[in-house]
């Protein structure tokens, strides 16, 4: 059947294999560890642990400046260009992460101060912000759909790094050493991606810094540094809201829930990366068939939603019972509600190709911020009343606001809006149709 299909589909679903391969394994190998880790911190120092993890990730766009699609976009079109591309966007993702550290560092001491423990876990979570500049290795290869190389590169700092954890958890290792291995696997993982582009050729000493490129890249990319900040905003302030308003055992069980529900965000990662290029192209002679694609991309995730949601909602106490035992029961009902709120997240992932294709990037800010503005407050609302549902119940109300109602209401994306509500009703017509002309 695979014979059948074209080259650019071929290669796309290679590099979608790639991708699985690596995320299914990292899934279940961190399944294991973090429910281990989950067991031996209990769920005060778990908390502790997870609001200084959700603290420092909340400035983390400041160190990847919203690049990705930027990056990846720009080597599809110039090709020869491709060492003062990287070259610029390295210098500026090494900066912006400096200066993500020093803020979140000082946001943390303005937030808790006195409370030198939480500054210095909030640093060590920080460092991996640094160590990520490196992942613009990982945007050449997606650009030429050869992601088996950052599959090499990450998959050998997830084993070295987990090795690592189990041996603190056997040493009784304090909270602090885990932060600090979660932001050394980041750098594990950039080490390998140096390696790995080296194999295939290439060098980081070939890059180039070329201010002219510098300053595009910053131009078009502020608005994406605001946008990634307000969708951050939304999925980690209530960990740091739940913890100033009930306390870190209740960030520590609700944390227990999103590390069973978040991997999964895995799948319609790998489906966007996989099929960006070939979507994107698509747009240079058809509206109609970028137009298509998108909708075929929606029915995609919403088939992806369903075959997580029901079986995780159907088993949601057995889980958490295996993994976590008995202390973490009233996490089982926090899953079943979260779950499902992977539409948002998958559509929302599903829909970057589009406002990448039509630079709608000061739309994606406006979602972004106003999702944040209503997460914010429904959180401060319903958490004193309803605790961690509270906060489940304004995550849904947030992202219908970012991902739904702002394309409806706004013309130039109304098109879009269609044809998310059409891929939604009629993802049983899932079409494999995305051979290029």
């Amino acid at each position: 059947m695979l014979t059948n299909l074209s080259p650019t589909l071929r290669k796309a679903l290679a590099n979608l294999t790639w991708l699985s391969v690596d995320r299914v394994l990292r899934i279940g190998g961190s399944i294991v560890v973090n429910a281990w880790l989950t067991r031996y911190l209990g769920a005060e120092l778990n908390g502790v642990m997870y609001y200084a993890l959700s603290f420092a990730g909340i400035f983390a766009p400041l160190a990847t400046l919203g690049l990705d699609a930027l990056v990846v976009r720009d080597i599809v079109r110039n090709k020869a260009d491709r060492d003062e591309i990287l070259g610029s966007a390295f210098v500026l993702r090494l900066l912006g992460a400096s200066v993500a550290v020093v803020i979140a560092v000082g946001a943390v001491m303005t937030v808790r101060p006195g409370d030198g423990y939480a500054h210095w876990l909030v640093f060590l979570a920080g460092l991996g912000l640094v160590f990520q500049s490196f992942d613009v290795i990982d945007f050449w290869f997606q650009s030429q759909l050869q992601s088996k190389h950052t599959v090499y590169a990450k998959n050998a700092a997830f084993v070295l790094l987990n090795l690592g954890k189990i041996a603190a958890i056997l040493s009784g290792a304090e909270v602090e050493v885990f932060i600090l291995l979660t932001s050394l696997e980041f750098a594990a993982g950039g080490i390998g991606l140096v390696l790995m582009y080296r194999r295939t050729g290439f060098s980081v000493a070939q890059w180039k810094f070329r201010p002219e490129l510098l300053r595009n890249l910053l131009t078009n990319a502020w608005p994406l540094v605001l946008t990634d900040f307000g969708v951050l905003l939304q999925s980690r302030i209530d960990q740091v809201m739940l913890g100033e308003m009930l306390g870190n055992d209740q960030v520590g069980l609700y944390a227990a829930a999103v590390k069973l529900t978040e991997p999964f965000g895995f799948i319609p990662v790998i489906i966007m990366t996989s099929v960006y290029p070939v979507i994107v192209k698509s747009k240079e002679w058809s509206e109609d068939v970028f137009y298509s694609r998108m909708k075929n991309l929606y029915r995609m995730m919403t088939i992806v939603t369903l075959s997580v949601g029901v079986p995780v909602s159907l088993f949601s106490s057995e889980i958490v019972h295996i993994l976590y035992g008995d202390a973490f029961s009233q996490t089982a009902v926090f899953v079943t509600l979260m779950i499902w709120s992977r539409l948002y997240a998958n559509f929302g992932t599903a829909r970057s190709i589009f406002i990448s294709a039509e630079n709608l990037f000061r739309h994606t800010l406006l979602c972004a911020l106003s999702g944040s503005a209503v997460n914010i407050v429904v959180n401060y609302l319903l958490i004193p009343r309803l605790g961690v549902l509270g906060s489940i119940l304004g995550t849904y109300a947030s992202f219908t606001v970012t991902v739904f109602v702002l394309d409806a209401i706004v013309p130039r994306t109304r098109r879009n809006f269609r044809s998310m509500i059409t891929g939604l009703a009629t993802f049983y017509r899932f079409s494999r149709e995305w051979d290029e002309r």
